[in-house]
Parts: structure tokens; sequence; C-alpha cells
């Protein structure tokens, strides 16, 4: 893939990306699985039926080079939180901004937030200083199996409050 020319674009993606969507999906995500030591993570062992069903309850943004998909990211609102998850990177692509671009792309999909909240494994040290640089801020620890432990981390909208306290203990 020639990945020289201008900056991706970024736009709202439909369900007939899915099986293209997964395949990239599943290249970025060996690496998170390698650092955290747990080969059978969601993201690869997700079933196309199941990110299908995603396209239903999620708004998806997809990055394109020419004709080639190189990123996504994903987000759902529940009340005044926006969940954000699965932000993937073409490995040939990474340290170019582009997973920046595709944050603030799904922030301002969700402008009228509260908050932002993202997690990853305590291990994937490049997206933890991703996530950080963006403002991010540890919340809590979610350890899921003997290796691995997820860290959430949350970003408040300036000028707006929760109307309710999250449920989300602080971050020891």
């Amino acid at each position: 893939m020639n990945f020289d020319s201008p900056r991706p674009r970024i736009s709202l993606a439909t369900v007939a990306i899915a099986a293209d969507l997964l395949e990239l999906q599943k290249l970025s995500y060996r690496e998170e699985a390698e650092a955290n030591h747990e080969p059978n993570i969601p993201p690869l062992t997700q079933s196309e039926e199941s990110l299908r069903e995603e396209f239903r309850t999620h708004t998806v943004l997809a990055a394109w080079q020419g004709q080639w998909l190189v990123g996504s990211v994903r987000g759902r609102r529940d009340g005044q939180v926006c969940h954000i998850g699965r932000l993937i990177v073409h490995p040939d692509h990474r340290g170019k901004g582009l997973g920046s671009a595709l944050m603030a792309a799904i922030e301002d999909a969700f402008r009228g937030v509260a908050c932002y909240e993202v997690f990853t494994g305590e291990r994937s040290e490049r997206n933890l200083r991703l996530y950080q640089h963006l403002g991010y801020v540890p919340v809590r620890r979610e350890q899921v199996t003997q290796h691995l432990t997820l860290v959430h981390l949350q970003k408040r909208r300036a000028g707006r409050e929760l109307v309710a306290s999250l449920s989300t203990p602080p971050f020891e």
C-alpha cells in the first residue's frame, strides 16, 4: 500500500465495509494482544455478525487513504457519556497522527456529552501515551484475566458537568 499521499479522509462508515473493517481490526489488535499476553482479546475473536450489529448501536468512523481503509473508531452515547472503543490504525500508518485525528473526529461527533471514556490494556504503552496526550486521565483498573488488566480513562468536556456522578471509582 502506498500511504505517501495526503492525509487520510475520515467519514461515517457504513455496514458495507464490515468485512474489511474486521480484517483491519484483527491486524491492528495483534500487537495489543501480544503486549498484554492475552491472545483472545475480544477484537480478535469478534465475528462479522457481531461487528455488523455494532453499526446499529454505535457511530463508526472510517479513515480512508484513497481506496484503502487505514483506520477506524467507534463511539456510543450512554446518557452524558460517550464510550469510545476500537480505535484502530493500520500498522503501516501509525505514528502519523491518524489515531489523534480519529479521536478528535469521534469526540466531535459526540459534542453534546459531558465526558468521554475509553479503555486499553495496561501494557499498551503507546495507547496510554496517546490517550493521556489527548487529555484523558486514568480513573480505574479492571482485572479481566490473569494476564490482562484494563486501564479505563476519562476526559471531561470543558464547561460540561455530569448531572449524576459516575459510578467509576478513582484510579488506584
